[in-house]
């Protein structure tokens, strides 16, 4: 019996399958183009972004932190949240010492750190007008501790703010309608809030690929 012959129906079979597959993912990306309905949430949703996996501790009598983020462009945002999970030495005069926060250079809201010792959150309200696709958060700290008189002068190893791993953004918002073009289909499902679609789909795509 001829070995190639009884190779032949196997190879067949595969490249059947990858053709159907990809006439099936072809044919319903070209139904949802076609379809007049649009993408749009009822309800509000939320997402969070964490800023950081570490503690980090700024030293020094004025301290500077970084913070970046992205918004994106299919989202109608309602309200964001700046949870700022922090701590200043337990040296720090709270009436002189102070944080301010700015977004993409615009400084929007300023605080004194609260009259306790250990980590405290700070919840603060994002000017939504001061949003972009890419976002810089700065955050700015006068440190001063209580150990003279002159502590406006004084620069010592008490000099710190520490921002905790629980710092985070919060978004509250609704999708906005999706546009009938490959390009508004694929932003609406690659974005950070639904990467979850993205990995549904890889084992198809896989499997059209190999």
């Amino acid at each position: 019996m001829n070995k190639s012959f009884i190779n032949k129906p196997n190879g067949i079979k595969q490249n059947v399958i990858s053709s159907l597959l990809l006439t099936s993912l072809i044919f319903l990306l070209t139904l949802w183009l076609s379809t007049p309905t649009t993408i749009k949430a009822a309800d509000n949703q939320t997402y969070t972004q964490q800023f950081q996996n570490s503690i980090t501790t700024l030293s020094g009598k004025s301290v500077e932190a970084n913070m970046y983020f992205t918004k994106m462009d299919y989202w109608d945002v309602k309200k964001v949240t700046f949870n700022l999970n922090y701590q200043v030495s337990q040296l720090a005069n709270r009436q002189t010492s102070d944080i301010t926060v700015a977004l993409n250079g615009v400084k929007f809201y300023s605080f004194r750190p609260g009259n306790k010792t250990g980590y405290q959150t700070q919840k603060i309200d994002v000017p939504l007008k001061l949003l972009s696709g890419s976002n810089h958060l700065t955050i700015d700290g006068q440190v001063l501790d209580q150990t003279s008189k002159n502590y406006q002068l004084q620069q010592t190893p008490a000099n710190w703010l520490t921002i905790g791993d629980g710092s985070n953004i919060n978004f509250e918002y609704q999708l906005k309608e999706a546009e009938n073009t490959l390009s508004s289909f694929y932003a609406h499902f690659s974005g950070q809030d639904t990467i979850a679609y993205q990995r549904l789909l890889q084992p198809i795509i896989q499997l059209i690929v190999n």
